[in-house]
């Protein structure tokens, strides 16, 4: 398990990456003209302030010495899927983002996503069992959420015949 100075440095990491990514998705929210796939980033940077909040009030709690303050969710004995894509984390300049379309910019948003998922299932993975655990667990769970958001808002503006990984239409009689 991670010691307490341990899991305050990580949970101050968490923190930090929860920060930029609310910071990027208004920024692509910013740079991208279609209303949903707007809407649909600045919901996704709405929830990673949530997280952000939840990772805060956990700190607080370890560094008053207690375990953590978070309500049980039930998801202790949950497995969060690690996510199979690749993703690299990087904060788009503004001459990218006004040269990108739609489905680059949410391509960017579900990088991120898929990135945050990576690094809450290794987080949840070296904490052991415990309130940490099921945090990062958690968190992991809402990252995995969101890219499948993410997958379908590109797939619907795409028009690729998909919807939530799903084929609309097929050709064969």
């Amino acid at each position: 398990m991670t010691k307490p100075q341990g899991i305050v440095v990580v949970v101050h990491e968490a923190i930090d990456r929860e920060k930029d990514a609310a910071a990027l998705y208004l920024a692509l929210a910013k740079a991208v003209a279609d209303a949903k796939a707007k809407n649909v980033l600045i919901h996704l940077a709405s929830d990673e302030l949530r997280h952000l909040d939840r990772l805060e009030r956990h700190l607080v709690s370890v560094l008053a010495g207690r375990e953590g303050v978070l309500p049980r969710s039930g998801l202790a004995d949950a497995i969060a899927v690690r996510l199979s894509e690749s993703a690299s984390l990087a904060m788009p300049d503004a001459s990218e983002l006004s040269r990108a379309d739609e489905v680059r910019i949410l391509a960017i948003a579900l990088d991120r996503e898929l990135e945050a998922n990576l690094l809450y299932v290794g987080l949840a993975e070296s904490a052991g069992p415990g309130e940490a655990r099921e945090l990062f667990l958690s968190l992991a769970k809402e990252e995995e959420t969101h890219a499948g958001i993410l997958r379908a808002e590109i797939d619907a503006i795409g028009r690729n015949g998909f919807w939530f990984d799903m084929q609309e239409f097929t050709m064969e009689k």
